[in-house]
């Protein structure tokens, strides 16, 4: 027995050197710091607290994961616990259809590592402010994850996840250097998020939380010269490797890579329902005011609204590049939302509870679908493009975005699962839209544009 504990000792101890290692390994190749990427303290809402009617959804979500943990989906949950670059190589590689590895591919392979480490960078500052007890500690169960340390995770904070923030800033890198294979490098990194609930290493809503501040670096990114150039080696790098050329791609067929819409028998509905009664109260203050005013998603209406988050006077005489930029990239998302919308039906939230018809409703709102929220496509997307303008603005220029999609359960017009499905939405199309030459040149005229304006 003595022997056996000695050798349980040893094999703890290696555990948590790996682990530190592991945790090491994601800090030495950042495009941007901890400090310059955008702070999900201030885009981002606290996370929902334990004795919240919004954390039933992160409870429901935990016994869901339990419920998978004996199934072939929960073997590859524990099995992506893994947070190394060689584990990232093989999920990736695989989809890609060749070996993913410093010397094989030297410049994919960088590319990878810079993309998710600046990924895994952006929770830093939100998982230190709160502090967030994960699943296993506070319903006191063993970790499902096999690469996944007790002791280390404990001292850990849940929000955002971290796994997931890498996981997912590769896949929508990846998915930017090769867009022919889009639509399996998101699903799979979607998943990968979705394993960290299953194991019960994270609540949904850490896993939310995660993939919008991956959003979020990702625009970021696209200031930071390092990540073009390594872009740009790793996408011909690809091509040589496959011998693909870029032929009118089209968007990603996001009901491929999301879930789909929740109705009144899924246990996730009862979520919904929740923060729709809860956004009822808000609806008759100044924050309802403005849900309000979000429901006009004209061009003028959206130079107006992220004004004063870019902190420069928006319209088309004053600043014509950003407003063609803007412009362009509403179509787009409009376009792709509509596209979406028409894969399924759900009924808006007014219709499904037998409120009036809001004030805010037309006559297309009334025939369309509440899944996806356009309204949180458009504001969730405006502002990862903008954000590409005006970097030093970007939290607040995500803030406002993120508060748009809000105001549409504010005015009943989407339930909460509508909008994050809009937010998700809109990060697939963004980085399709990166391949845009059209876009490109639309986005240069306009970061040029800003610089003048800003220095004035």
């Amino acid at each position: 027995m003595a022997l056996l504990r000695i050798r349980q000792w040893i094999l703890g101890v290696l555990m948590l050197v790996c682990s530190s290692l592991q945790a090491q390994e994601f800090n030495q190749n950042y495009y941007y710091t901890p400090d310059e990427l955008p702070n999900a303290c201030i885009y981002l809402p606290a996370p929902p607290a334990f004795d919240s009617q919004v954390f039933e959804d992160d409870f429901q979500q935990w016994i869901w994961g339990k419920s998978v943990r004996d199934t072939e989906r929960g073997k590859m949950a524990s099995k992506d616990s893994e947070l190394t670059f060689q584990k990232m190589a093989k999920i990736y590689g695989e989809i890609l259809g060749f070996t993913i590895g410093e010397k094989e591919t030297p410049a994919i392979w960088k590319f990878m590592v810079r993309a998710g480490d600046t990924g895994h960078a952006a929770v830093k500052k939100a998982k230190e402010r709160y502090m967030r007890v994960r699943p296993f500690a506070l319903m006191n169960e063993n970790l499902a994850g096999e690469f996944d340390v007790d002791s280390a995770l404990r001292k850990n904070g849940s929000y955002p996840s971290g796994h997931t923030a890498t996981g997912w800033s590769i896949a929508l890198a990846l998915a930017e250097m090769a867009p022919e294979m889009q639509d399996a490098l998101l699903r799979r990194g979607y998943q990968y998020g979705e394993s960290r609930v299953i194991v019960g290493a994270h609540w949904q809503s850490d896993v939310e939380a995660a993939r919008l501040t991956s959003a979020a670096a990702l625009a970021s990114m696209h200031h930071h010269p390092n990540y073009l150039k390594d872009l740009k080696e790793a996408r011909s790098e690809f091509l040589k490797i496959t011998g693909l050329k870029m032929n009118n791609i089209a968007y990603p067929k996001v009901e491929n890579i999301i879930d789909l819409p929740l109705d009144t028998n899924n246990r996730r509905y009862y979520s919904d329902f929740v923060q729709y009664q809860q956004a009822l109260a808000e609806r008759n203050t100044p924050r309802g005011k403005q849900a309000y005013e979000d429901a006009d998603v004209s061009d003028e209406a959206f130079l107006k609204c992220f004004s004063p988050a870019i902190g420069i006077s928006l319209s088309a005489s004053d600043t014509p590049h950003i407003a063609a930029l803007l412009v362009r990239t509403k179509q787009i998302l409009m376009e792709e939302a509509t596209r979406l919308q028409a894969t399924t039906f759900r009924k808006r939230p007014w219709e499904q509870y037998g409120e009036a018809v809001p004030m805010v409703a037309t006559a297309e709102n009334l025939k369309s679908t509440s899944y996806p929220s356009v309204g949180a496509t458009l504001g969730w997307g405006l502002s990862l493009v903008l954000v590409e303008v005006a970097s030093s603005r970007q939290d607040d220029i995500l803030a406002r975005g993120y508060e748009f999609g809000r105001s549409r359960v504010i005015t009943g017009m989407n339930f909460a699962s509508d909008v994050h499905a809009g937010r998700l939405l809109a990060t697939c199309v963004f980085v399709r839209m990166q391949s845009d030459r059209d876009f490109q040149t639309l986005l240069e005229k306009a970061q040029k544009e800003y610089e003048k304006l800003r220095v004035k």
